[in-house]
């Protein structure tokens, strides 16, 4: 024993290792073939994922890559552009830039929120809930200016990026909004010309993919799979509308709202020969270029889609029908009741009483009596075709969304009160436009224009009503109520121009039920003049209308009428002056004073018979 410590100290001295136990034979093959399995056995393990993964649930895993690392989302693609009849921009799709965020990737979100929120001027718990998406993909905001992106950029916050898009934009701002309409951020019509040629205006869809590089650095790929902006663009309209008598409606709508304190007015310009609309307008007015649409309301184009009661602006279209019909002539006398009338249970009355008038006067001086004995001479099923012919209760075929007919009720359906009151636009229900569209009949000789709004397309057939003679007669009371001393137009007149008009006054319906809204009423005027004697081609008709005024006057005369001269004198002033005028010609035109002839400006009266 002492031999083998002596051995054992002397190996340790020399600095070499202990001899082990012996192991038999078995036992290291046991050892090699253990490591051997477990070798084996890992290698199986290896194999056998990388086949899962690059074999058989090679689809599950490349899936599983492409929502972590990638996302398609879909842009606003490029609108085709929107004209006036001289060509100007009125709706173009420009670039702008929106950002987004993957939640995912965000690391502090409460950071992020409030620099995103100050950068964008938005709310910071907006910002938040967005943040705190389950989805890997959200937007933060979109449409914006490029330069406000920039600064987001700048900031270099963990999972926020952006793409670029196309946004609508109006250089006129507010100019004929709720006619053309407006666009969402996905690039979808939500109202007006936008939604209805929505197929035309919009091109394909487009599919972007956002993604991460290999650095962490987000980018966008476009839909070809090539880096850049370019996007789809759809087809373009060209309309009958002109820009710069756009600005001028709006703008003296804006000043009559302010000016009787009503809640909406509304205004029709149209050519009376073709029917082309010119201008077509309502106030308040949107400006969606910054507009921020809290109701859908807002999107309203009330000259096709507010239904109102005329009121007296049917009287000389009633009255040419009559003369037409041969029922009466213009000179004959009516009795007018001294102002007062009953038929069954309902009492009609005068603003101004009178014993007996003739039919012109009837009209000059808006007599509902008088009109009421002309009523009963057509009896219900004529004068409600009389109604109808001039376009009341029909579509205007304009295509425009939310258009609608009016009501203009079945002739079995009435009493024989509404003989007299749709004589004098009571108990049937208009919009602006069919209103403009029956007195340019009046205005052109007796023919019923067809609306239209696109410039590029064939004009539509337009319908005779009544006999030439029969309008030119009616158009001589009309100018008669704006020139006479008892005319309750004198305020639409235009010093130097003949301009014929009519006034009407109306109680409100209730909206969504019967009978009229207490206090309030519907003011209008709607009227025509030819310029032919400045220089100007066309016979323009025109109606104003002042909805819910808050002022101690009520009537069309008062409210609406002025609104219509300075429109109607703007307007010409314009046309004369694009015309290329002569100096001295489009400066009279513009200051009103140019003179006409004392043949032209007279009011010419039949000889009364009785």
């Amino acid at each position: 024993m002492q031999a083998k410590r002596r051995k054992y100290r002397a190996t340790v001295t020399r600095g070499l290792s202990p001899e082990p136990d012996c192991v038999s034979p078995r036992g290291r093959r046991m050892r090699v073939w253990c490591l051997g399995f477990v070798a084996l056995a890992w290698t199986g393990v290896v194999v056998s994922r990388l086949v899962s993964l690059q074999i058989t649930n090679k689809d599950t895993w490349q899936e599983w890559a492409v929502k972590q690392h990638l996302a398609e989302v879909k842009l606003a693609s490029e609108r085709g552009p929107i004209y006036d009849r001289r060509g100007r921009l009125m709706a173009v799709s420009v670039p702008a830039s929106s950002v987004y965020v993957r939640p995912g990737q965000v690391k502090d979100k409460v950071a992020t929120a409030a620099a995103l929120a100050k950068t964008l001027k938005i709310n910071k718990s907006l910002v938040i809930e967005r943040l705190n998406s389950k989805s890997p993909f959200v937007w933060v905001e979109r449409q914006l200016p490029r330069a406000t992106v920039q600064q987001v950029l700048e900031l270099q916050l963990d999972g926020v990026g952006s793409v670029i898009e196309s946004r609508r934009y109006y250089p006129f701002n507010h100019a004929a909004s709720a006619l053309i309409g407006k666009v969402g951020v996905d690039g979808v019509g939500l109202s007006g010309l936008e939604q209805q040629y929505e197929r035309v205006l919009h091109g394909e869809h487009v599919q972007s993919t956002i993604r991460k590089d290999a650095l962490g650095n987000l980018i966008q790929v476009s839909a070809d799979g090539n880096q850049g902006s370019d996007l789809p663009r759809g087809s373009s309209l060209s309309l009958t509308v002109d820009a710069s008598l756009q600005q001028i409606l709006d703008q003296e709508l804006e000043r009559g709202r302010r000016e009787s304190r009503a809640k909406t007015t509304m205004g029709v310009l149209m050519d009376a020969e073709t029917g082309e609309i010119l201008a077509m307008g309502q106030a308040p007015a949107a400006n969606f270029n910054v507009a921020k649409i809290a109701h859908k309301d807002q999107l309203k184009n009330l000259v096709v889609e507010t239904i109102y009661e005329p009121g007296s602006t049917v009287k000389p279209l009633i009255a040419a029908a009559a003369i037409d019909a041969k029922l009466i002539g213009s000179a004959e006398m009516l009795d007018c009741g001294k102002g007062f009338m009953t038929v069954g249970r309902t009492t009609i009355k005068d603003v101004h009483p009178h014993a007996r008038l003739s039919l012109f006067d009837v009209v000059v001086r808006s007599s509902n009596i008088g009109m009421s004995r002309v009523g009963f001479m057509f009896g219900k099923e004529r004068l409600r075709d009389t109604l109808s012919h001039f376009g009341f209760g029909q579509s205007s075929n304009l295509g425009l969304p939310g258009s609608t007919a009016g009501i203009l009720r079945p002739s079995k359906t009435w009493a024989h009160v509404d003989e007299a009151t749709h004589s004098f636009g009571h108990g049937f229900a208009v919009t602006p436009l069919q209103v403009v569209r029956a007195v340019s009949a009046i205005a052109n000789g007796g023919v019923l224009p067809q609306p239209y709004l696109f410039a590029d397309r064939e004009r539509p057939r337009a319908e005779r009503v009544v006999s030439s003679t029969a309008a030119e007669q009616a158009r001589e009371m009309m100018y008669a109520v704006v020139e006479d001393e008892h005319g309750t137009g004198r305020r639409a007149a235009i010093p130097g121009l003949r301009v014929g008009g009519k006034t009407g006054t109306a109680e409100r319906v209730r909206e969504g039920g019967r009978g009229y809204e207490d206090g309030a009423y519907i003011s209008s005027f709607v009227g025509f003049t030819d310029g032919t004697s400045v220089g100007v081609s066309r016979t323009l008709s025109l109606i104003i209308v002042v909805d819910r005024p808050n002022t101690t006057s009520i009537y069309g005369g008062t409210l609406a009428a002025p609104v219509f001269q300075r429109v109607m004198q703007r307007t010409l002033q314009t046309l004369a002056t694009e015309a290329q005028l002569h100096p001295r010609e489009a400066a009279a035109c513009a200051t009103g004073i140019q003179e006409v002839s004392e043949e032209s400006s007279s009011v010419k009266r039949p000889t009364l018979r009785s």
